[in-house]
Order: structure tokens, then C-alpha cells, then sequence
């Protein structure tokens, strides 16, 4: 089960891509080594390698590794490719492999048809050198079949890490979106309640300045008209504060069901139970709010189940999603936070890994007094 971000994951990625190039430059350097060559030629493979190996892991650091931009390493890709073939050219078919392996690393700094254009060149430089040296056909395609392999699967695991961190920036901007939205929600309702009814105060207020001096009575009735509209806009944004502040758990759910749906988490959860004092079916629904900001935030799950058991004595709320991040489990501002405010109303909270799952319970009792309207 994957639980690393992108950071962890493009520094594994990395480490993997390094360790592959230099294992083949090391296996074709020692196969070349049983050979006998001079102390001279020596000399100048291991320097000509270490020139492959630093040009490739610039390239690897800075682009998986670090997610800098892809296209600026044109001169290390000279650089590796140079040395590749030059020790291909002078110490024949026991380097076949290794311009195969900077294309494959190469293929994940370049951009656009350069990406696929450069390795496809360098299998068929290579092809055409390996034929000169007379090395016999079918082994040259097998050298060809491995060296397009790995070509695939060095860029293959490059451009993983790239996509992970798109996918990783996504799903933060969707829940950014959703937070977004919901505030214009709230300030549309705020328009929509006091703005009609504070333009109309207006309007009364200032045709009580005029008719102060000639008619104090209907200037008078103007203020009161004023005052049962100022009134009348008061309980209208109590009545829109509490919905904001606390919805229904069904819409709870619904809520923070649709977020999770846009950062691509499927969710699967049980009918809410019906009929839950006000005071439970609020701690439930801050349960789950901060089920979704946790998942969103901790982890890269794809799946979430939301289960609700009820018995005669207390309700339970059970969120399990799969994929959390390492050190995920800890537990944070917002979840001290939920804890707090269950333990006001006499609930639990337990988190934990359960099966390489983050399963988040909270329990409320039942008997709690209903919350006067």
C-alpha cells in the first residue's frame, strides 16, 4: 500500500533510477574489465563513466527529486550522451547498453516529441554502430529489445513522480475550491437577507429626515417601520448563521461526501440515522467534517467508508479510508480539537491504523438534553 507523498516518493524514485544506471554502468565496465585492457584505457572508462553517471544524476536529482523543471539540461544530456558513445566507439560491444540507459534517463527531462525523438535516435545510432563492429544481428535486437525496455521503464518511473505531484497539487486545490465556495455561499445568503432590507431602511430613514421638520407623527412611523424591519433583518441572519454553522447531519455528509468525490476518494456510507437529539447529531456532523479535512490533507486515499451504529445508549460514527500518509496517525490540531469538543457533550474519539487503513471512531451518547430553539 502506497502512503508516501510526493516528496518521499520522488526521492525513492530517484534513488532507484541512480542505483539502476550505475549498476549497468558497473556490469558493462567489469565486462569490459575481463578483457585485459591497458591501465591507460582503464583510466579513461572509469573517468568517462563517473562523467555518465554525474550527467544522469543531475538530471534524476533535479527533476525527480526535486520536481524542477523539465527541458533545462540539455548540456548534461550532451554532456552523458557524449561520453556514452565514446566509450561504445572505443571499447566496443561491452558498452552496447549504456547510451540506452542515458536516453532512458534523458526521456524524462525532455518535453514534447524531443521526449520520444532522442531515444528513438539513440536506438538506432546504436543499432547501426553495434552492426559496424560486426556484432551478430539477432544480438543486436536483443540489445535493442532490452535497451527500449529500459528506456520505457526509466522514464516510465520519472514521469510517475511528475504526475503524482500534479495529482497531488489537485486534489489541494480542490479542497482550497470547496472552501472557497462555500464562503461565497455564505456571503451570497448574507446579500441576499440584509441587502434588500437595509436598502429599504434606508430609503426609510431618509424620508424620516425629511418629514422631521413638517410631520413628526408619519416621521415617527417611519422608525418604528424601521425598527420592525431591522428587527425582522436580525432573526433573519440568526436564521442564516445557524444553518452555516450547523447543518443537518444528512447534509453533513453530503457535504463533505461531494469534496472528497472532487479530489477523486470514492465514497461509500451507511443512510444517517434519523431522529438523533440536536446536540448528538452535531458532534456526529463535526466528526465527519474533520473525517474529510483529514483525509484530504493526510492522505492519498482513493477509498472512504462511512459507517453509523446505533444502539440504546449512544451513537457511532466509524471513517475508514485507505493510503494515509506516513506519521498520518498522529494526532493534529484538528483532531485534538474534535476531541475536545466530543468530550463536551460526553463523546469519544479513537484513531488509529487498523490493516494499513486510517479508521477514525467517535461515539456519543444519547441521553444528552435536547438544545432549545
Amino acid at each position: 500500500m502506497d502512503r508516501w507523498n510526493p516528496g518521499t516518493l520522488g526521492r525513492v524514485v530517484a534513488l532507484l533510477i541512480l542505483g539502476t544506471t550505475a549498476a549497468f554502468t558497473v556490469e558493462a565496465f567489469f565486462l569490459w574489465l575481463s578483457t585485459h585492457p591497458p591501465v591507460l584505457d582503464v583510466l579513461f572508462a572509469v573517468l568517462a563513466g563517473a562523467g555518465v553517471l554525474a550527467g544522469t544524476g543531475r538530471i534524476v536529482w533535479a527533476v525527480v527529486r526535486r520536481s524542477a523543471a523539465r527541458g533545462e539540461h540539455l548540456v548534461d544530456i550532451a554532456i552523458a550522451t557524449s561520453l556514452a558513445f565514446a566509450l561504445l566507439l572505443a571499447f566496443g560491444p561491452a558498452w552496447l547498453a549504456l547510451p540506452s540507459l542515458v536516453a532512458g534517463v534523458s526521456a524524462i527531462s525532455l518535453t514534447g516529441l524531443k521526449r520520444w525523438i532522442f531515444p528513438l535516435v539513440v536506438l538506432v545510432v546504436t543499432a547501426a554502430l553495434a552492426l559496424l563492429m560486426q556484432v551478430p544481428a539477432y544480438a543486436v535486437a536483443e540489445v535493442l529489445l532490452r535497451s527500449l525496455v529500459t528506456i520505457v521503464v526509466l522514464a516510465g518511473m520519472g514521469l510517475l513522480v511528475t504526475y503524482a505531484s500534479e495529482v497531488h497539487a489537485n486534489r489541494d486545490e480542490l479542497a482550497r475550491m470547496a472552501v472557497v465556495e462555500e464562503r461565497l455561499r455564505f456571503a451570497r445568503d448574507l446579500h441576499d437577507v440584509l441587502g434588500r432590507g437595509l436598502s429599504v431602511v434606508r430609503l426609510k430613514a431618509e424620508l424620516g429626515v425629511r418629514l422631521m421638520d413638517n410631520d413628526h407623527e408619519a416621521a415617527r412611523a417611519q422608525l418604528v417601520q424601521i425598527a420592525e424591519l431591522a428587527g425582522g433583518s436580525v432573526t433573519e441572519l440568526r436564521k442564516v448563521i445557524a444553518g452555516y454553522r450547523q447543518p443537518s447531519l444528512a447534509e453533513e455528509l453530503r457535504g463533505t461526501s461531494s469534496i472528497l468525490s472532487l479530489a477523486g476518494v470514492r465514497v461509500i456510507a451507511d443512510p444517517v440515522p434519523e431522529g438523533l437529539p440536536g446536540p448528538v447529531a452535531e458532534a456526529i456532523g463535526s466528526a465527519i467534517r474533520e473525517g474529510g479535512t483529514n483525509i484530504l490533507r493526510h492522505s492519498a486515499a482513493e477509498n472512504c467508508r462511512v459507517e453509523f451504529v446505533r444502539d440504546p445508549s449512544c451513537v457511532l460514527v466509524r471513517i475508514r479510508n485507505d493510503r494515509p500518509h506516513a506519521g498520518g496517525t498522529r494526532a493534529g490540531h484538528g483532531l485534538t480539537g474534535l476531541a475536545e469538543r466530543l468530550a463536551a457533550v460526553r463523546g469519544t474519539l479513537e484513531h488509529g491504523e487498523v490493516d494499513g487503513d486510517f479508521v477514525l471512531t467517535a461515539r456519543v451518547p444519547l441521553d444528552l438534553p435536547r438544545k432549545s430553539s
